[in-house]
């Protein structure tokens, strides 16, 4: 398995790592240029420099207080005295801080909704689900990214008292495509999965079948909603989980930048963490973005999803993320669809304030709305 801390090699960076995207909260910054203070590991007792800086040394462990400017930057460690060196390839942006999105997992029931009264809305909002979604965007500048499923199933159902029948995007109704498009500016549909079952679908899944998958929710997002409205870039995989191969194949179809929540379960497994091992995960859960530089593909953290806890745990946490000096930056909140529905069997009746107080929270508090492909093009 790969290292992506590269604790086996004599001299390495312990922070950043490669792939690290730092902000204001790291460091000092001045104009454009951030003075953060870089941690190395090599062996003691050594003449060590950080972007040719001397590093000060306790016991093998080295700092050096080194400058980053907006962008791409490239860290150099050398250890003059054994000849050992490393690089690693950071992140730097001054326009990262204080913006926050909210995203929505397992989408599609609301299409079945839109659909089956196309003759009496007059508005996708008539759907009570995304009229939550307008009024976080009208009232507190909230930027909003749906991840869709193409199917709704048999199997999906037994999770709901009523009877719903079986469902795709290709019965998604076109009459509202001009509303849909109006409205790209805030409001994003991608890719999610073929459907909610199985779990994890792209854990042991090919290229080939991620792709078709793919390839069947863009085709008729493209035809209902607009090429506007489709998020290339940026999405969630359903469970946040995908191999090598498949996150490959989604950076061949143009994504740049995937979300997950990157925790370790109880027994220290990572969860929706894609295929990042666990040594990585313990380091980029406190962070608000990480980029697998050999990959080419960016990971951005989710900090709460919503609907897990009473909303008061909710705000708990929304809160002690804004106070963190290192996840507080960018603020991404998640919720699943299906919460939203009565006959759900863990409905949240409270819902619509589990997308609003939170919004509501970070926009007093500074933040303004974005999508992740916005916060990445801040980097180029």
């Amino acid at each position: 398995m790969r290292d992506y801390l590269n604790t086996n090699a004599p001299t390495h960076f312990l922070f950043p790592i490669d792939g690290d995207h730092l902000n204001e909260r790291d460091g000092n910054v001045k104009g454009d240029t951030l003075y953060f203070t870089a941690t190395v590991r090599s062996a003691p007792n050594c003449k060590v420099t950080v972007n040719g800086v001397p590093a000060t040394e306790e016991n093998g462990l080295y700092c050096a207080t080194v400058c980053v400017k907006e962008g791409k930057n490239t860290l150099s460690v050398k250890n003059k005295t054994d000849g050992t060196e490393a690089t690693a390839l950071v992140y730097f942006s001054t326009r990262v801080t204080g913006k926050y999105r909210i995203s929505s997992d397992d989408n599609i029931l609301f299409l079945y909704d839109i659909t089956k009264n196309k003759d009496t809305y007059t508005s996708i909002f008539d759907n009570p689900y995304l009229a939550v979604y307008k009024k976080a965007h009208d009232l507190y500048g909230a930027k909003v990214h749906l991840n869709l499923f193409y199917a709704f199933d048999r199997e999906a159902a037994k999770r709901f008292s009523l009877e719903r029948p079986d469902f795709d995007l290709s019965m998604v109704t076109d009459k509202f495509k001009a509303e849909w498009e109006a409205n790209a500016d805030w409001l994003k549909l991608s890719f999610h999965a073929n459907a909610e079952y199985p779990d994890n679908p792209y854990v042991n899944a090919t290229a080939e079948q991620i792709t078709a998958d793919y390839h069947n929710v863009r085709r008729e997002v493209l035809r209902f909603a607009g090429e506007a409205t489709f998020s290339v870039a940026a999405t969630t995989v359903h469970w946040g989980s995908a191999n090598a191969e498949c996150t490959a194949a989604l950076r061949d179809l143009g994504h740049r930048v995937l979300a997950g929540y990157f925790t370790l379960t109880k027994h220290g497994n990572p969860s929706v963490s894609y295929y990042a091992p666990a040594s990585l995960v313990g380091h980029v859960t406190h962070r608000d973005f990480w980029t697998d530089t050999q990959m080419g593909m960016h990971f951005s953290r989710i900090d709460r999803v919503t609907n897990i806890g009473t909303l008061e745990e909710v705000m708990e946490d929304v809160k002690a993320v804004v106070a963190d000096p290192y996840c507080g930056g960018f603020v991404s909140i998640m919720i699943h669809e299906q919460y939203f529905y009565e006959d759900y069997k863990n409905h949240r009746p409270d819902f619509e304030a589990r997308v609003l107080e939170p919004a509501k929270y970070l926009c007093e508090h500074g933040y303004t709305g974005t999508h992740l492909a916005d916060v990445l093009d801040a980097l180029y």
